[in-house]
């Protein structure tokens, strides 16, 4: 069981919406593995697909500050979101799908009547999930990323970093980008 939600953890780090910097700036990318939320309607506020921890964790294009900060047209945060309910749709289903077979992997490791390409079989399949997750991820912040000027993915990019330092230096994980 440890090894699940270690695996869950490590996946919803993946799916973690950081959106639209992460994959400008590598150290936006990282999250800390965590017990996957059981409550779908607190992760839909906080910006990630269910099950999806970490990061960014709110829809920074409907927050008041970022939007702001950002200069966000509301038309922006109108496409920004269509584009993460589509995406957050999709990784859903994938998510699920990817927890049950996480699972059917977990048990056969743990079985003594298996063979080596039992496990090895449902490993492809857990590692083929775990990819189309990430596509999948990669593709909603790059879409995100268009809806926004230079300058805007520039300034987001420094609101992210804000977050980041103050996730470092222990300061709760409930304010906003930068506010101290």
């Amino acid at each position: 069981m440890l090894r699940r939600s270690v695996l869950t953890g490590v996946l919803a780090g993946l799916l973690a919406a950081t959106l639209a910097v992460a994959d400008q700036h590598p150290q936006a990318q990282r999250s800390t593995p965590q017990a996957t939320p059981k409550d779908p309607a607190k992760d839909a506020q906080r910006g990630g697909p269910p099950g999806a921890p970490g990061g960014m964790r709110f829809k920074w294009w409907q927050d008041p500050k970022v939007i702001a900060g950002l200069h966000l047209a509301p038309d922006q945060s109108t496409r920004i979101e269509e584009i993460w309910q589509t995406a957050a749709t999709r990784m859903t289903s994938v998510v699920d799908d990817l927890r049950k077979r996480e699972e059917l992997l977990s048990n056969l490791i743990s079985g003594n009547d298996v063979t080596e390409a039992e496990v090895l079989k449902q490993a492809d399949e857990v590692e083929k999930l775990r990819g189309m997750l990430g596509k999948s991820r990669t593709l909603m912040l790059y879409r995100m990323r268009r809806v926004l000027s230079a300058e805007q993915r520039s300034k987001l990019t420094d609101l992210m970093m804000a977050q980041d330092r103050d996730r470092r230096q222990g300061r709760p994980p409930d304010r906003a980008p930068g506010e101290r």
